[in-house]
C-alpha cells in the first residue's frame, strides 16, 4: 500500500510538471529580441508570477513599484499564471501594506501597451517576448543555481542572453551573468536596499554577554537549497552541544519556514510579521542566515537592529559587507563555535563588528535605489 501510494502521489507531481513545462514551453525562444528605445516613459508595468504572501522578491518588486508611482509613474502588476486580482492584491497589502499600483491578470498580457516593460523572474522573460514596450529584466538572484542541472537551470541561464536592458540588485548577480553567460545587452546594477522606516538601532549591552548562561539565536530558514537548511540545523544542534559543557544554554528560534515543519534543535516560529520580528531581532543575541547565492534581507535587517550576524564563507555576504561585519563562518561547526565563544570574551570586537556593518547601511534605502531604477530609465530614453 505504502509503494502504491508513493507512485501515485510522483505520478501526479510528474503530470503537474509536464503541464507546467508545456505550457512555458510554447513561449520559448533563443534569438535577442530588437529592443526599441521609447520617446518618453510613463508607464510602466512589471510582469510577475503571482503575488504570494510573506514572500521577500515579491515584497521588493512593489516596493520599487511603489516608490516609481511616488515619482509620478503609472505603475502596474501583470501576472502570467492564473491568479485572481483579489487574491494578488490581498497578499500585496500583506507583503506592503501602502503599496501603489494596480494589478492585471493574465487575460492582459499581450493587450497592455506600456512604455517599459519588466521581467522579474525567468519565466517571466519568455511570457514578455511579445509584449509592447521597451523590455527590462528586474533580477534579484542568478536563478539557474536554483535548479539541478538540466533542462530549467538551461532555460533559466539563457534569459540573460535575449537582449533585453537587465538591472542587477547589487553587483553579485552581474558578476555571476558575466561569468557564465554571453551577453549582449546592457546590465546595470542598483543598490541591495532595505527599508530604513521599519528598522531601527537596538541598544545591546555587548558587556553583559561574557556573563550569559543562556544566549538566544535568531535564525532565518526556508527550504531551499541556497538557505542549506538540513546544514543549519545540524551545525546548530553541535552547536547546543558544546556550549553546554560550558553550563551555557543556546535556544534557537527559527523563522521563515512554515509553522508546521518540524525543525531540530530549535523552536519554529514561522512566518513573522514586521512587529513580531523586530521583537524577535530584541530578544536575541545572535542572528543567523544563509545566504548562498544573492543576499536576502534578513542580514540588512539584523543589521539595522544591531544585531551580530552569523553568515557563511561560502556565500555572497562579502559582495555587500567588508568580511569584518558579520561572524563568517564555514560549515565545519567546530568554526562557529571557536568564533562565538572568541566574541562572548572579546565583547569589544562584538560591538565595533556591529557598528562597522551598521554604517554601511547609512546610505541605503529603497527610496535611494528606486532613484538609481529611475536614472537607469532616464539613460533610455531616445532623443
Amino acid at each position: 500500500m505504502k509503494e502504491y501510494i508513493e507512485y501515485f502521489i510522483k505520478n501526479i507531481l510528474n503530470k503537474r510538471k509536464n503541464a507546467y513545462l508545456n505550457t512555458l514551453l510554447k513561449h520559448i525562444f533563443f534569438e535577442p529580441v530588437e529592443n526599441k528605445k521609447p520617446k518618453d516613459i510613463t508607464n510602466i508595468t512589471f510582469v510577475i508570477p503571482g503575488m504570494r504572501a510573506h514572500n521577500g522578491g515579491l515584497t521588493s518588486i512593489l516596493r520599487l513599484g511603489t516608490y516609481l508611482a511616488e515619482f509620478g509613474y503609472v505603475i502596474k502588476y501583470i501576472c502570467y499564471n492564473e491568479q485572481t486580482i483579489e487574491e494578488m492584491e490581498k497578499n500585496a497589502s500583506i507583503n506592503l501594506e501602502n503599496y501603489k499600483g494596480s494589478f492585471l491578470d493574465k487575460s492582459y498580457l499581450l493587450k497592455i501597451d506600456s512604455d517599459i516593460v519588466v521581467a522579474t523572474y525567468w519565466e517571466s522573460v519568455y511570457y514578455m517576448r511579445d509584449m509592447k514596450g521597451y523590455k527590462m529584466y528586474f533580477i534579484q538572484d542568478y536563478e539557474p543555481l536554483f535548479f539541478i542541472y538540466g533542462e530549467k537551470y538551461i532555460l533559466a541561464q539563457k534569459t540573460y542572453e535575449l537582449g533585453y536592458h537587465m538591472v542587477s540588485l547589487g553587483k553579485w548577480n552581474k558578476f555571476m551573468i558575466e561569468k557564465n553567460c554571453v551577453v549582449n545587452s546592457k546590465i546595470d546594477c542598483i543598490d541591495f536596499p532595505y527599508e530604513k522606516s521599519e528598522y531601527s538601532a537596538i541598544e545591546r549591552d555587548f558587556d553583559s554577554y561574557k556573563n550569559k548562561k543562556e544566549l538566544d539565536i535568531a535564525v532565518y530558514i526556508k527550504f531551499e537549497e541556497k538557505r542549506a537548511p538540513h546544514l543549519v540545523q545540524e551545525i546548530l544542534g553541535n552547536i547546543i552541544n558544546e556550549f553546554e559543557k560550558q553550563n551555557i544554554k543556546i535556544n534557537v528560534y527559527y523563522y521563515g519556514a512554515d509553522k508546521s515543519m518540524k525543525l531540530k534543535n530549535g523552536i519554529n516560529l514561522g512566518k513573522l510579521n514586521k512587529d513580531e520580528l523586530i521583537n524577535l531581532y530584541m530578544k536575541c543575541h545572535f542572528g543567523m542566515v544563509a545566504s548562498l547565492t544573492n543576499i536576502s534581507l534578513v542580514p540588512f535587517e539584523m543589521i539595522a537592529c544591531k544585531l551580530p550576524v552569523v553568515e557563511f564563507k561560502e556565500g555572497t555576504f562579502k559582495y555587500f559587507f567588508d568580511q569584518e561585519d558579520a561572524i563568517l563562518t564555514s560549515f565545519d561547526w567546530s568554526d562557529l563555535y571557536e568564533k562565538l565563544s572568541y566574541y562572548l570574551i572579546n565583547t569589544d570586537a562584538l560591538k565595533n563588528m556591529t557598528e562597522g556593518a551598521t554604517h554601511k547601511l547609512e546610505k541605503l534605502s529603497w527610496k535611494s535605489s528606486a532613484r538609481q531604477f529611475e536614472a537607469i530609465l532616464k539613460q533610455i530614453i531616445d532623443k
